[in-house]
């Protein structure tokens, strides 16, 4: 993932944080992992693993951003968790997110 994709990737994984637990981005803990993945898959419809989510949280917070390199369908699905209902395509979900946050 390139340096200035992974700093948005990282604000959406904190803003997905902020809004299931209330807190800022931290790693997450086994039991943590499992209830955001259910919150993403109740939200959504689409299930994101709990391993997953814990290794990009473990990027994320370490600034390892040659470690992950999420697909769009992982990015849309994380997008449509923070904001409800966005494209259907996973591609310009990203894409509007990520041109949101630099604007």
């Amino acid at each position: 993932m390139k340096t200035h994709e992974f700093s948005t990737f990282q604000r959406l994984l904190g803003e997905v944080y902020l809004k299931a637990f209330g807190e800022p981005l931290s790693p997450l803990t086994y039991g943590r992992a499992q209830a955001l993945s259910w919150l993403i898959e109740e939200a959504t419809g689409q299930v994101l693993s709990y391993k997953t989510l814990s290794n990009y949280v473990k990027a994320a917070t370490g600034d390892a951003s040659a470690r992950v390199n999420p697909n769009a369908s992982t990015l849309a699905i994380l997008v449509r968790y923070l904001h409800g209902q966005a494209p259907a395509n996973d591609v310009v979900a990203w894409t509007l997110y990520s041109h949101a946050i630099a604007c």
